[in-house]
């Protein structure tokens, strides 16, 4: 069975402190005549040693009784005002123990000082205390180191997710597919050609930005998915379907950039659609969800190559995970998948 510890260096406190503690206990019980002969001193200091250490694990299981009763950081005072008020006890009778026990054993050459049982007891409450704060400043300490490497990881998680976001950007093929459309609607229509161009202006100009940023706007966000929705229904047309109807009261709330071309790029990516089936795509503000974006399932039969259809999405469910706010939540069924993506408010401070 694993003994419980009030902290991990408690163990180091109980080597460091021990042989000094019982040395000086020793010398206020018997005095300096315990110095007298070699054979009294060790005998006297080894028996002492067993009884204080046995003594030592009782505190420490009350200690870590009191710990479990009140563990939050919130409750230091309270069980220090508990701990030392009981350990005064318990030092008291571990005083009278130890009065007892070398009166009992009747040890040669130097009887136990009874006139000096106050300064012993004052001296064990003293160490107690000492002790307590040690503990308490070990558990401080163990918690620091822990938030720092947690802290040290989700950094390092984040920035890599953010270095993932900004590998992939787009889907390989997008620009290629963009500009075979922008050469089509050059030779058709020169007017349409030049919106388009714009509206790729803009999608790239906001791409650059959302590099440099940790949380946006969500009226950015729709803007930004405005002009690459223009790019992708040029290419599709009717068969994408995309509704899009947000509360105004909502646009100035915060969202992880890209978040929602991560999703539009696995939903137009992962399903197969046409004029005759089209993809319905749904976009809204919801209270209490944040953004929602449905769709109709059609999937296609195989992945396209060198493409994993749910690597960006998995990325993005881990950028908000490291976020440390609510998740991004997905829900499927037969024919519909629904993805939730939390927004943050302005006063809340990310990762």
């Amino acid at each position: 069975m694993q003994i419980k510890r009030y902290s991990r260096i408690e163990p180091m406190i109980f080597i460091w402190f021990m042989l000094p503690y019982t040395l000086l206990i020793n010398l206020l019980l018997f005095g300096s005549c315990v110095l007298g002969s070699a054979s009294g001193f060790l005998s006297r200091l080894g028996i002492s040693l067993v009884y204080f250490a046995l003594i030592y694990s009782l505190f420490g299981m009350v200690a870590v009784l009191v710990k479990k009763r009140f563990p939050g950081d919130h409750e230091l005072f309270r069980r220090i005002v508990i701990l030392l008020p009981l350990f005064s006890i318990m030092n008291l009778l571990t005083v009278q123990g130890a009065y007892l026990l070398y009166e009992g054993l009747s040890l040669e050459g130097c009887p136990v000082r009874r006139y000096m049982e106050w300064w012993v007891t004052g001296y064990g409450c003293l160490m107690s205390a000492i002790l307590t704060f040690i503990n308490e400043a070990g558990v401080g300490w163990e918690k620091w180191r822990a938030a720092m490497r947690e802290t040290d990881r989700l950094q390092s998680a984040y920035q890599k997710s953010r270095l993932l976001s900004l590998k992939r950007q787009l889907h390989p093929h997008f620009l290629f597919n963009c500009f075979n459309t922008l050469s089509s609607l050059i030779q058709e229509n020169e007017e349409e050609a030049e919106k388009f161009l714009d509206e790729l202006t803009k999608v790239y100009r906001y791409l650059l930005k959302g590099a440099e940023e940790q949380l946006i706007d969500l009226h950015e966000e729709l803007r930004f998915i405005e002009s690459y929705l223009y790019l992708v229904k040029t290419r599709f047309g009717s068969a994408l379907e995309v509704e899009i109807d947000t509360d105004m009261a909502y646009w100035i709330k915060k969202i992880a950039p890209m978040s929602l071309l991560v999703v539009l790029e696995n939903i137009i990516y992962r399903n197969a659609f046409s004029k005759t089936l089209p993809l319905q795509i749904e976009i809204r503000t919801q209270p209490g969800s944040g953004l929602v974006i449905s769709n109709n399932l059609q999937p296609k039969p195989f992945a396209e190559e060198g493409y994993d259809q749910e690597e960006g999405l998995d990325d993005l469910v881990s950028k908000y995970r490291l976020l440390g706010g609510p998740v991004v939540e997905i829900q499927e069924t037969a024919k519909c998948r629904t993805i939730m993506i939390p927004l943050i408010e302005k006063t809340e401070t990310p990762l």
